[in-house]
């Protein structure tokens, strides 16, 4: 039997057992399905961020959930299935917050890139973020399709959001960017570089709002070299 112990985090407000079944074919309703779920999500998050995704097994997922197996393994047929499902919950969770918290981008490419960059550099800094990056870098030997599928979505959509941005406000300020998707790629990687790898190191607004413009100032200085050319 597993060993692997879970934390009990933010589950402490669920429920300890599965919902009582109240109709006559013994299921739970659309409620306590959802219940469930959440829990089982919940459960297989803290679990797989505390030990790991190779350390972390169905049964210890079901058990800190307060489910049977066969409930488990009905939502999720394996345990990289459940990672998956996990991830793509944290995403849309992020995603919400994002928005949420998002200010005016500005109209020029310029204004646009320093927003994206601090943007960028914060949500990096973010623990829970971090702790994932962590995990997903773990899972690249054992669950390689879920670390490949992961990291597309994590840099896929920056990508996309930056090549529109360089192709339509390049335009606008009378210029034309001869490989818009390479210089995203430049540009996120510089990013990317200012954070490294999950260390614990803290970083300040101040720190993050200077690397960010000066990112920025780079790319724009040495646009040519990037690939711009004037119209």
């Amino acid at each position: 039997m597993s060993t692997t112990v879970c934390p009990q985090g933010d589950l402490e407000s669920l429920p300890a057992r599965e919902p009582t079944p109240r109709n006559r074919r013994g299921r739970p309703s659309r409620r306590e399905a959802e219940v469930i779920d959440k829990r089982v999500l919940n459960s297989a998050r803290l679990c797989f961020l505390e030990n790991g995704f190779n350390s972390t097994t169905m049964d210890a997922i079901a058990l800190h959930a307060g489910v049977t197996k066969v409930t488990l393994y009905q939502r999720h047929a394996d345990k990289e299935a459940l990672l998956r499902a996990v991830m793509h919950e944290r995403i849309a969770t992020w995603s919400i917050t994002s928005r949420e918290r998002a200010s005016s981008m500005g109209e020029t490419l310029d204004h646009r890139l320093r927003h994206y960059a601090r943007s960028t550099l914060r949500w990096s800094a973010d623990k829970e973020i971090r702790a994932f990056a962590d995990l997903i870098r773990g899972c690249w030997g054992s669950a390689p399709s879920v670390a490949e599928e992961m990291e597309a979505i994590r840099t896929g959509r920056m990508l996309d959001v930056l090549e529109q941005d360089f192709l339509e406000l390049g335009a606008k300020e009378g210029m034309v960017v001869a490989q818009p998707r390479r210089l995203a790629e430049m540009f996120l990687g510089m990013l990317t570089a200012f954070m490294g790898p999950a260390t614990g190191e803290t970083f300040n607004e101040d720190a993050i709002a200077s690397y960010a413009d000066q990112a920025v100032d780079i790319l724009m200085v040495g646009r040519r070299a990037w690939g711009y050319e004037e119209v």
